[in-house]
């Protein structure tokens, strides 16, 4: 009995222990809720992208090479004269080398730097007829082919979610130069520029104005610009930069497309003092209209094909004495080209 007793004594002794230990429970405290901030005011700023949907996979590496069939080249030495000089081209075509590459890509600014190359390699086939026989100095001093190496820039400046910017500009070095030894960069340098405003709709729709100056018609232009990229649906669409080239573009799933359209190239050539007057300058102005079809085809992974077919139509091919137009200038050669089919062929190195 005295043992259930003290183990009875032992059990109260160690429970009041432990209420005594244990302190009381307090009242939560109340939330105050005025404390909290607006949860808009930790809203992320968001912006458009550069494309829209099923556009044209972007160029980051091209390597092609294009190709005109023969055509008559008929040279006058003025306006004025009825003294002509002829001959059949039977080449006029050269390697095309492209590198486009992101320097800067933000949500909020993209900036993508590019090099380029063209070649257009030049041959006159001797005339059976002596009357024909092309003794103008324009054609030995085509000869050695046309060459143009560029860089350029672009910016795509997205100012929130339906507006935006797209700045750019390039400055290529245009002539009959073989090597650095023969270049003449204050002569044969043109730069050209172009600023753009633009709405994005949705994700379908991308509108633009601006203005540019360029040198796609063969001489310096300052003219208006309308951008505009639409995808009607999955399978139909139109790129262009009006009136610099316009496409409607037939889409077959994500991975090719073929489009319809047109595009206008050129720029101004130094010729260095080989044509016309010895101690004279000589620029040839060459603006070419290509309408044609393009298929692009994925091969595998980011490369893809891409094949041209259309015609070449001289737009403008003289010889002045300046790169630029003058009040009341006559040209120091006209010429005529006929206007032949062109192909182009290249392999492409697209971004993700």
């Amino acid at each position: 009995m005295k043992k259930v007793c003290l183990a009875i004594w032992c059990l109260a002794a160690a429970y009041t222990s432990h209420a005594q230990d244990t302190p009381a429970t307090e009242e939560p405290e109340e939330f105050n809720f005025d404390n909290l901030s607006d949860a808009d005011d930790f809203k992320v700023k968001t912006y458009c992208t550069q494309k829209v949907n099923y556009l044209s996979p972007t160029q980051l590496i091209s390597i092609g090479y294009e190709y005109q069939s023969g055509f008559p080249f008929t040279v006058t030495r003025d306006v004025l004269s009825s003294s002509l000089n002829q001959a059949d081209v039977n080449r006029f075509a050269g390697l095309r080398l492209a590198f486009n590459a992101p320097v800067i890509s933000r949500s909020n600014f993209i900036l993508n730097m590019g090099l380029t190359y063209w070649n257009t390699s030049v041959g006159f086939e001797q005339p059976t007829n002596p009357l024909l026989q092309p003794n103008s100095r324009v054609f030995e001093a085509l000869e050695p082919g046309l060459r143009s190496t560029g860089i350029n820039a672009t910016v795509f400046k997205p100012l929130d979610n339906k507006h935006f910017l797209i700045f750019q500009g390039s400055a290529d070095v245009n002539g009959t130069y073989r090597n650095f030894e023969d270049l003449n960069l204050g002569k044969s340098t043109t730069f050209s520029a172009t600023a753009i405003y633009g709405w994005k709709k949705d994700d379908n729709t991308m509108f633009g104005v601006g203005a540019t100056r360029t040198y796609r018609a063969g001489q310096v232009l300052h003219i208006p610009v309308i951008y505009y990229n639409k995808t009607f649906n999955p399978k139909w669409g139109i790129e262009s930069i009006f009136p610099a080239k316009v496409h409607v573009r037939r889409n077959f799933g994500t991975n090719g497309s073929i489009q319809l359209g047109y595009e206008i190239e050129g720029n101004s050539y130094y010729l260095g003092n080989n044509t016309a007057e010895p101690n004279s300058d000589a620029f040839l102005r060459r603006g070419e209209l290509k309408p044609r079809v393009m298929f692009q085809r994925k091969l595998t992974g980011f490369v893809w094909i891409m094949a041209q077919a259309g015609l070449r139509y001289n737009y403008r091919f003289n010889i002045h004495s300046t790169q630029n137009p003058v009040k009341n200038e006559a040209p120091l050669y006209s010429t005529n080209l006929g206007n032949p089919f062109y192909g182009n062929i290249s392999l492409n190195l697209v971004s993700p």
